[in-house]
């Protein structure tokens, strides 16, 4: 009976050992990083219809209403120790405009709306874009967002552009151009400022919470002319027909149109992205005197303006060359650009230096 016994008592031994060395081959699931409660309260542009430029009398254009999707990018620091997939350190949220437009107002402002996000701790930069996903799931030409979930440090957010042809498939481009809008947490100058995610902590830095504006990307350039010189000089049915718009006034050979930064303030680069986009001017445009064009600035490139003109004199009709107008300064987000141009004649050819560049704001 003893004997018994002791062989039982080995063989649960031996299975035992056994369960234990089985245990020791499988992958142990690996647990969850920590996570904490970040609070953060987000301005983006007036999204009322019908809103109109500040100081802009031309026809009105919905600028910040046509978007459907925000992604908000936190990019940790290298020092930083979390665990995200990749070994990348940056993590973005995105909600649609709805959800945007169904967080809770802030201190009873719906200027300023209330979003949570779940985020490791650590020390972070905030970012924010709004643009346009796509209708029925198709994304319209330019979606910045697969760019925006690929990075994986903050110099790739920084770095982040936009095509130039942003939404040109889309029945309502320029409402969706001039709806994107981007910005970052700051606090004072123009730099990102670092935001901590402390363990156990509230989302909140020195009991304020931290606050990010967005600001419409785009800048306008607005260009109107007189020909009324051209006329007492003997010139008819004076026309502008066609204009071509340069990023940079120095490349002008290239074919495409060019990129913005999502982020000009952060270019770092002393190169520009080069650029055009030439356009024809409507009939009535043609006489009457004025066009508009937009644009994504990349902080960095000095534009120019290329126009032709057409007359007739005497009979014959006359072509021009091409006059050139050139800008002094890189363009700035969400500025509204006004030029005005004299035609006193057509022959030859001219370039012109815009005064001071100066510019009228129209983001916020």
């Amino acid at each position: 009976m003893i004997k018994a016994n002791v062989r039982i008592f080995l063989i649960v031994c031996l299975c035992l050992l056994a369960l234990t060395a089985c245990r020791h081959g499988e992958d142990l699931p690996v647990p969850s990083p920590e996570v904490e409660t970040v609070q953060l309260i987000i301005s983006v542009p007036n999204t009322a219809a019908g809103s109109r430029a500040i100081g802009d009398p031309g026809t009105a254009v919905d600028e910040g209403a046509d978007w459907d999707r925000l992604a908000v990018i936190l990019a940790y620091t290298d020092d930083s120790e979390v665990t995200l997939p990749g070994d990348s350190k940056v993590q973005v949220t995105t909600i649609s405009k709805t959800e945007f437009e169904d967080l809770p107002d802030y201190a009873n402002n719906s200027k300023f709306k209330l979003l949570a996000i779940d985020a490791q701790p650590g020390t972070v930069y905030i970012y924010g874009v709004t643009y346009s996903y796509g209708e029925d799931n198709n994304q319209i030409y330019g979606n910045p967002e697969s760019a925006i979930k690929a990075c994986k440090k903050n110099d790739d957010v920084q770095a982040l552009t936009i095509s130039n042809d942003y939404a040109s498939t889309s029945q309502n481009a320029a409402s969706k151009f001039v709806s994107v809008a981007t910005g970052y947490y700051k606090t004072t100058g123009n730099q990102p400022d670092e935001f901590t995610i402390q363990e156990g902590g509230t989302g909140q830095v020195g009991g304020t919470i931290p606050t990010m504006t967005l600001t419409r990307l785009a800048a306008k350039i607005d260009i109107q002319w007189d020909a009324a010189d051209a006329y007492e000089a003997g010139y008819t049915d004076v026309k502008v027909t066609e204009f071509t718009f340069y990023n940079d006034k120095v490349n002008t050979t290239v074919t495409d149109s060019g990129k913005g930064y999502l982020f000009p303030a952060l270019n770092s680069s002393s190169t520009g992205i080069a650029g055009k986009k030439t356009f024809n001017t409507s009939e009535i445009s043609q006489r009457n005197g004025r066009v508009y064009h937009y644009t994504f600035p990349d902080g960095v490139s000095v534009p120019s303006v290329k126009f032709n003109i057409t007359a007739e004199k005497e009979g014959n009709e006359i072509t021009g060359d091409g006059y050139t107008l050139n800008f002094q300064k890189a363009l700035n987000q969400a500025t509204w650009y006004k030029v005005n141009a004299t035609i006193k004649g057509i022959t030859g050819d001219g370039n012109i230096t815009l005064g001071d560049n100066s510019g009228t704001s129209v983001g916020g």
